[in-house]
């Protein structure tokens, strides 16, 4: 690998700008692609397999309109009535169903069910044409114009549900742009050179344009769920950045010793390129691994984070070799850069130019490997006191319950709260299959029933529009108000039960349930399972089945699905990535080190999430609990990374320990030699992972707060710290490997091959 490296190295600096050129064409034929082909990323979470997901795709054969978007237009007034606006609702009503988009808008005034008791608050229920997940901008902005319009003194509007977007704000605002200037400030004080600092942060910005307009060309064949791209862009950013980081560093200190600029580009790419290849590959295992879960959005999320991951990796191999062939000595300034040139051409090796002095790394290196111990304990207590609020978390989907206090949807939750109760934003729907057919003298009851109330109306009919009537409109929803008279009578925790459709045939109906407890609550949680595991007692009849679905069910069924996946995604990740640390290192005890290392990562990492986004510190968000697929993908994500400076630190312990085969002395030496450069490295990716907690959507926010606590932990703490001083401990040991195991395993040096002439 590192002669072919090598040698691509040096035909990318001598042909540089067809490598460049080939990298424009390449940007542009993908930018067509995804001009021609993009659609617009979906907000919906499925998760096949799950009963609440099974339940909805029942209800959408069942009911085609039943599943699509739905929302409400809350309407509050402190001091008078509802029915005082009613000329405002009606207005707002007929205006909304009007709005493309709109399939039908119900008023308030006309659904008495729909005002508070108090007369104080009440909702316009909209359908929607579209699925939830799929209502369009221009749609939601149409209605919001409307209601901010109709909003007077005395009246309070305020729109929920699909009503209002749940998808990301802009990918790069101006938190991100401002991580990417602090990334290239450290560039800048790292290489002392803008033309140096500047190649890494292009590379990125081509590595990320790249994936993005490969991903959306491809929108119309695979489904992106809204924060893919972005996820996919913070980890371009930040990876791209670092790749070309450690490989532009490689290259600036083969300079130094007195290689040609060519040789130094082929040198450069066939050693830390190697490594970089290495990182970026456990990187990709540990994202594509996210498709064990067999959970779609997942899948999608992981592949194109691995695939942004792969392109950072390709770019950086080729196209920084032939930017080192446009800039030659111009990554050095001033007087480095002249004697540079006059090294060259004297031929003169190791000259004074190299960096023999003891460096600030050497001697913390120094410091550790006297007191290992008490190295260990200190990172030990630090992150184990980081890590305490792990044992408190709760996870959860995004609901307008969660909202930012000031946004419209948190608004209209908490008015419908102190209208209608705590359980009326979460209500659950119920799908009963195998309902009896109405027999003819639970007919005649119903007739009964309908005749002294609607006698007159009934006498202008004939008979046969009289049967027509009876079965369309209430005959059907005999045997279903049955089953919900059952359904209320099994459980104290539901507030109101109403049958609300059924099929033709009367065989399958939906049912609403008004649970008298919040969605996210224990309580609605047990009822969810109580119906479903105790389904004859619900219903009052063993034939009959009953399928549970809506927010709350949806939710808990996302944990569980998780939660099982989990072991399986962390045993595929570890053991493929413990394999190839096994092949690259020849070694046991490292790779199991690093392994331990990662753990103490992610806790450090959910522990500062916990605190700060469920508990609410800081004020960075409301508290709310943690989206339920944060903790797979921040695991799958932080390993990988992890895992790169692992690579980028202990290759330079394990080169050394080749040498002198001393254990101790390879520990200081690798860690000097590497350790600048990782710094560097961790400060940019935690400048840019932080960028994006100021995203206007909580998942990102997250994600990008617990990747930069993650990596500050792992970098500084576990591996400026806690590792080096396991290495002064192991000694000898940490390079140890069963002689069978050797025989068996490929021979492949991370830190590249003795090139050949």
């Amino acid at each position: 690998m590192g002669n072919f490296l090598h040698t691509l190295g040096v035909y990318a600096y001598h042909h540089k700008w067809r490598v460049i050129s080939a990298w424009i064409v390449v940007l542009i034929g993908l930018g067509i692609a995804a001009a021609t082909f993009i659609t617009p990323t979906n907000q919906s979470i499925s998760i096949p397999g799950t009963q609440a997901q099974t339940a909805i795709d029942k209800l959408g054969n069942l009911f085609p309109d039943a599943g699509k978007g739905t929302g409400r237009v809350v309407i509050h007034t402190a001091d008078k009535t509802i029915q005082d606006y009613s000329d405002t609702i009606t207005t707002v009503t007929d205006s909304i169903k009007g709005v493309d988009g709109v399939s039908g808008a119900i008023s308030p005034l006309d659904y008495a069910e729909a005002v508070s008791k108090d007369n104080k608050t009440a909702y316009i229920q909209v359908q929607l044409a579209n699925d939830s997940g799929e209502v369009t901008e221009e749609t939601r902005t149409a209605i919001a114009d409307i209601t901010d319009k109709a909003s007077q003194q005395g009246l309070e509007i305020e729109r929920g549900g699909d009503l209002v977007s749940k998808a990301p704000g802009e990918i790069l605002g101006i938190s991100e742009v401002f991580g990417l200037v602090i990334a290239l400030v450290v560039l800048l004080m790292t290489l002392g050179s803008l033309v140096s600092a500047g190649m890494p942060v292009l590379t990125a910005i081509v590595a990320v344009g790249a994936s993005m307009a490969g991903l959306f060309g491809l929108s119309q064949v695979v489904d992106i769920n809204a924060t893919t791209p972005a996820l996919a862009v913070m980890l371009g950013l930040a990876v791209g950045i670092d790749y070309s980081l450690f490989i532009i560093s490689k290259y600036r200190t083969l300079l130094l010793r007195g290689y040609s600029n060519k040789d130094a580009a082929g040198r450069a790419i066939g050693t830390a390129g190697n490594a970089v290849i290495f990182a970026a590959a456990t990187v990709v295992i540990a994202l594509s691994a996210l498709s064990v879960v067999q959970i779609p959005f997942m899948t999608v999320m992981g592949l194109a984070g691995a695939a942004t991951i792969a392109i950072a990796a390709v770019v950086a191999i080729t196209l920084i070799p032939a930017m080192l062939g446009v800039a030659g000595a111009k990554i050095f300034t001033g007087k480095t850069r002249k004697a540079i040139i006059r090294a060259q051409k004297q031929g003169v090796k190791e000259t004074a130019l190299s960096e023999n002095k003891v460096t600030f790394w050497q001697k913390w290196g120094k410091a550790i490997t006297k007191r290992p111990v008490v190295s260990i304990v200190a990172s030990l207590l630090v992150i184990g006191v980081m890590a305490i609020p792990v044992q408190k978390l709760t996870l959860g989907i995004p609901a307008d319950q969660y909202a930012a206090a000031e946004t419209t949807e948190r608004k209209a939750y908490d008015l419908l709260t102190n209208g209608f109760g705590a359980g009326f934003n979460g209500p659950l729907t119920v799908i009963a299959e195998n309902v009896p057919p109405v027999t003819d003298s639970e007919k005649q009851i119903v007739r009964e029933q309908i005749m002294a109330a609607l006698n007159q109306q009934i006498a202008t009919k004939t008979a046969e529009q009289t049967a027509q009537f009876e079965q369309r409109s209430f005959t059907p929803l005999y045997q279903l108000n049955l089953v919900a008279e059952s359904i209320k009578k099994g459980s104290q925790s539901i507030e109101s039960v109403t049958p609300a459709m059924v099929t033709d045939d009367g065989k399958a109906g939906i049912i609403q349930i008004i649970p008298t407890s919040a969605p996210a609550s224990k309580e609605t949680a047990d009822l969810i399972g109580a119906i479903r595991d105790d389904q004859t007692k619900f219903s009052g009849n063993s034939a009959i089945s009953l399928d549970v679905t809506g927010a709350a069910a949806l939710e808990g069924d996302i944990n569980h699905k998780l939660a099982d996946a989990l072991p399986t995604y962390l045993a595929v990740v570890v053991g493929l990535s413990l394999i190839l640390l096994i092949v690259a290192f020849r070694s046991i005890l490292v790779p199991l080190k690093a392994t331990f290392g990662f753990l103490l990562s992610v806790l450090a990492m959910f522990g500062a999430i916990v605190a700060v986004f469920q508990w609410g510190w800081f004020g960075i968000a409301e508290p709310a609990p943690i989206v339920s697929f944060i903790p797979i993908i921040g695991i799958g994500i932080l390993f990988g990374l992890a895992m790169d400076y692992e690579f980028f630190l202990v290759s330079s312990m394990h080169e050394s320990y080749q040498h002198t085969k001393k254990a101790k002395q390879s520990v200081v030496e690798g860690f000097g030699q590497g350790a600048k450069v990782v710094t560097a490295a961790a400060i940019i990716m935690v400048a840019v992972f932080a960028g994006f907690i100021g995203n206007h959507d909580t998942t990102i926010q997250a994600i990008g707060f617990g990747l930069a606590i993650g990596i500050f932990v792992d970098a500084f703490i576990v591996r400026m710290t806690f590792v080096p001083a396991v290495m002064t401990l192991l000694g000898d040991k940490a390079w140890w490997i069963p002689k069978w195991l050797d025989r068996l395993l490929p021979h492949v040096s991370i830190e590249g091959e003795e090139f050949k002439k």
